[in-house]
C-alpha cells in the first residue's frame, strides 16, 4: 500500500458545472468520515449548504425555462420551418410552368433565386437564432423591395399572411432564450464559484487528517476524498479523449441541428403561449 499523500492535489478548485457539482458536494458530505474532527465537520457542513443552494438555484432555473417547454420550441420551429418551405415550394411550383404561356413563371423562377438565393432551406437547420436572423432579412428584403403584392399575385396572399403570424412568436421565443440563458448562466455561476470554495476548504481540512506516521488515517482520507479523485480523472479521461461528437451543454438559444430533408411538413397548430396574437396576416420583420 503508497504510504505517500499529496495534499497539493486537493488545492486547486475542480472544473464543474452546476448540476455536477452538487453531485461531486454531495458524494464528499457523504463519504465523510463520521469521527471527523470539528474543523472537518464545520466545513462539510458549509459545504453541504452551498450544494442545496446550487440545487435550489438550478431547480428555480429549470423552472424559468419551463415557461415555454422545449415541445413548445420545436413546434414554433417547425412551423416557421414548414412556413417557408411552403413559400419557396410556391413560388418554385408555378416557375415550373410553360412560360411561353405564363409569362410570370420566370419571374417566379427569379423570385426564389432572389429570396433564397443558392442555399434554398438550409438557413431552417441552423440554430434558433441564426435561423430567426435569416428569415427576418427575407422578410425585411420582401418589404424593402415592395415585394408583397407581386408574391401575393404569385403564390397567394396565404402564404405570406402565415409568414407574418409566425415570424413575431419566433423572434420572441428566441430572445427570451437568450437572455433567460444570459442570466441563468450568470446567476449560477456564482453558485458554481461557492461550490468550488466550499470544496477546496473541505478537502484541504480532510488533507489535514493525515498522519504520516498512521498508515489508517492516509487510507481514511483517500476513502474521503475519493469523489474527488473520480470526478478529476473523468474529467482527464474526457479531455484525452476529445469531443467525438459529444454535445457541448448550456449552448445558448440551443442549436436545432436536425437536418430537414425534402420539404418540410406541416406541424400542428403551436402550443406557445400567444399563438396566432401576433402577427395576423401583416408581414413585418421582427424589431
Amino acid at each position: 500500500m503508497d504510504q505517500t499523500f499529496d495534499a497539493s492535489v486537493y488545492v486547486r478548485a475542480p472544473i464543474i458545472n452546476i448540476a455536477n457539482g452538487v453531485t461531486l458536494a454531495n458524494a464528499l458530505v457523504a463519504a465523510c468520515p463520521e469521527t471527523a474532527p470539528e474543523n472537518v465537520a464545520k466545513a462539510r457542513t458549509k459545504l453541504k449548504a452551498a450544494a442545496e443552494a446550487g440545487q435550489k438555484a438550478l431547480t428555480a432555473r429549470r423552472r424559468e425555462n419551463g415557461a415555454l417547454s422545449e415541445e413548445d420550441v420545436r413546434v414554433l420551429d417547425r412551423e416557421a420551418d414548414a412556413s417557408f418551405g411552403a413559400l419557396r415550394m410556391r413560388l418554385i411550383a408555378y416557375s415550373m410552368l410553360p412560360p411561353e404561356r405564363f409569362p410570370k413563371a420566370r419571374r417566379a423562377e427569379e423570385l426564389v433565386k432572389e429570396l433564397f438565393g443558392d442555399d434554398g432551406l438550409s438557413f431552417l437547420t441552423a440554430e434558433y437564432s441564426a435561423q430567426n436572423t435569416v428569415m427576418a432579412s427575407i422578410v425585411e428584403h420582401i418589404q424593402e423591395a415592395a415585394l408583397q403584392p407581386e408574391i401575393d399575385a404569385l403564390a397567394g396572399p396565404e402564404f405570406l399572411e402565415q409568414i407574418g403570424n409566425v415570424l413575431p412568436r419566433y423572434d420572441v421565443m428566441v430572445r427570451d432564450r437568450l437572455q433567460k440563458e444570459a442570466a441563468a448562466t450568470s446567476n449560477l455561476a456564482t453558485f458554481v464559484r461557492a461550490i468550488q470554495s466550499a470544496i477546496v476548504s473541505y478537502a484541504t481540512k480532510v488533507a489535514g487528517m493525515v498522519d504520516e506516521d498512521e498508515p489508517a488515517t492516509i487510507e481514511a482520507v483517500r476513502k474521503a476524498l475519493r469523489p474527488l479523485d473520480a470526478h478529476r480523472e473523468t474529467g482527464a479521461r474526457r479531455t484525452q479523449g476529445g469531443a467525438k461528437g459529444e454535445a457541448t451543454s448550456g449552448a445558448p438559444g440551443g442549436a436545432k441541428g436536425e437536418a430537414t430533408s425534402g420539404a418540410p411538413a406541416v406541424p400542428a397548430a403551436p402550443t406557445a403561449a400567444g399563438a396566432g396574437a401576433a402577427g395576423g396576416g401583416e408581414l413585418s420583420a421582427p424589431v
